[in-house]
């Protein structure tokens, strides 16, 4: 994975990960709601007592970051970013694979993420990760992927990825 390693996100790391945010999301933000991407918008959900939040780094940069949300029975995807330069080289299915086996392993049965309509990348990636949309708020899907906990059909994250 080009070096890279996962850490719990710590207070010093708010401005690259702010930064990073903005850098990837302001323009899409903007195109499905007409607002500007605000600080506070993100610090909500990476504040939250519930939320588990890790960064990525290659040679002490922050390159991406996820937080999720963990709940009663499935897991809430908050963000997750990976800095432009380093789109397209496997880190966010790498992310996303993580987050699948901690769904996984804390008994969870499913994942879920909401995502702008006009976001067609991050729909088109989802997608091929399992996630289908289930319902439309606004200018947003709702998208989940139920986990495997026995059955068949889905898959179970700790046959197909390796821990990071």
């Amino acid at each position: 994975m080009l070096g890279a390693s996962y850490r719990e996100m710590v207070r010093r790391d708010l401005p690259k990960v702010m930064s990073l945010s903005h850098d990837n999301m302001a323009n899409i933000i903007f195109s499905s709601w007409g607002v500007e991407l605000r600080d506070e918008d993100i610090m909500r959900f990476i504040l939250r007592p519930t939320a588990l939040n890790e960064v990525l780094e290659k040679d002490g940069e922050i390159i991406g970051y996820y937080s999720v949300d963990i709940r009663a029975d499935n897991l809430l995807i908050n963000s997750i970013q990976v800095q432009r330069d380093f789109q397209g080289q496997g880190l966010g299915t790498d992310m996303m694979k993580r987050i699948a086996e901690l769904a996984y392993h804390n008994g969870m049965n499913s994942i879920d993420l909401w995502v702008q309509i006009t976001n067609r990348p991050a729909i088109a990636f989802y997608r091929h990760r399992g996630y289908r949309a289930i319902s439309r708020q606004g200018n947003n899907y709702l998208m989940r992927k139920v986990l495997d906990r026995g059955g068949e059909g889905v898959e179970n994250p700790s046959l197909s990825a390796g821990s990071a």
